[in-house]
C-alpha cells in the first residue's frame, strides 16, 4: 500500500471516530437535558460518558488536526525565509513535536493509563455490562493519539529532508 494511500485512510479513519464520538456526546447531553427537564429523573451516566466522550475528541483531534496541517502555528518567520530554510525549520519543528509527542503523550500517558488501570480506578457513574469503567481506559487516547502524531512527524520530517536533497 502506498504510503499516501495509507495516510488518507488513516484520515478517514479519524474523521469518522470523530463525528461518532461528537454525535455521541451531543445524544448524551441531549438526553440528559431531556430526561433532567423533561422526565424529573436525571440519567446517570450521560454526565460522565459526555465528559469522557470530550476528553477523546479534544485530544483524538489534536491528532487529526496536526495530521491535516490545521493545528496553530506562527508562520510570521517562516514565510520570510527562503524555501531551504523552510524545509530546514520544517524538520526543527517537527523534531520537537516528535520529541514532546513520544515522551510526553507516549511514554507519558501510557505510564498514567497503566498507574490508573493497576490501582483499578473506576469511573462512579459509568459501566458497561454491569461492570465499572476503568479509568484507564479512558485514557487510553492519549498515548494512541502521540503514536498518530509521532507517525505524521515522521512523515513530515521526511518529506521535508526529501525537498531539501530534491
Amino acid at each position: 500500500m502506498n504510503l499516501e494511500v495509507f495516510n488518507k485512510l488513516l484520515n478517514r479513519i479519524l474523521e469518522y471516530a470523530l463525528i461518532f464520538f461528537m454525535a455521541m456526546m451531543v445524544f448524551s447531553v441531549v438526553w440528559q437535558v431531556f430526561t433532567r427537564f423533561i422526565l424529573n429523573d436525571p440519567s446517570v451516566f450521560t454526565d460522565e460518558l459526555s465528559r469522557y466522550l470530550l476528553i477523546w475528541i479534544g485530544i483524538l483531534g489534536g491528532a487529526y488536526t496536526f495530521s491535516i496541517k490545521r493545528h496553530l502555528a506562527l508562520e510570521l518567520l517562516v514565510t520570510r525565509l527562503k524555501a531551504r530554510n523552510q524545509h530546514v525549520l520544517n524538520i526543527v519543528i517537527s523534531c520537537f513535536v516528535l520529541l514532546f509527542s513520544s515522551v510526553a503523550l507516549v511514554y507519558g500517558g501510557w505510564n498514567f493509563m497503566m498507574t490508573t488501570l493497576h490501582h483499578n480506578q473506576v469511573s462512579p457513574g459509568l459501566s458497561i455490562g454491569g461492570h465499572q469503567l476503568l479509568i484507564g481506559y479512558v485514557y487510553t487516547v492519549v498515548p494512541f493519539s502521540g503514536v498518530i502524531i509521532c507517525y505524521y512527524a515522521c512523515i513530515d520530517i521526511l518529506k521535508s529532508i526529501y525537498q531539501i536533497v530534491r
